[in-house]
């Protein structure tokens, strides 16, 4: 059985159906010792992804994740640029992982 909980696989797919509808192909990672839960790529980019489901809009409670995914970014061993959407019950936030942590991403039009 996996580890990971409903409302998180939920997430997930629903992540990769929201890449879809912009233009990426989208593959689902699996494994206990995953970096991202999807790699995502087009034309122009390639996207490492972290997907979360919380109840609220606070990402506090996965700093840890980020400081890992961040310290990759430091020694520049992501794919592309990596991003954190964390999907709660109020919609997602989208979260750019940088070397130094995360900073909000502002969506416009989606």
């Amino acid at each position: 059985m996996s580890s990971e909980t409903r409302s998180r696989r939920c997430a997930t797919w629903t992540a990769i159906s929201d890449l879809r509808s912009l233009g990426y192909i989208c593959d689902r990672c699996i494994g206990k010792d995953r970096n991202f839960d999807i790699i995502a790529w087009n034309r122009d980019s390639i996207l490492g992804l972290l997907v979360r489901a919380a109840r609220t809009a606070s990402i506090r409670t996965f700093q840890e994740e980020i400081a890992r995914i961040s310290t990759l970014a430091q020694e520049r061993m992501t794919p592309g640029s990596v991003e954190l959407w964390l999907y709660h019950p109020g919609g997602r936030q989208r979260y750019q992982i940088l070397p130094g942590g995360a900073i909000s991403i502002r969506e416009t039009g989606v």
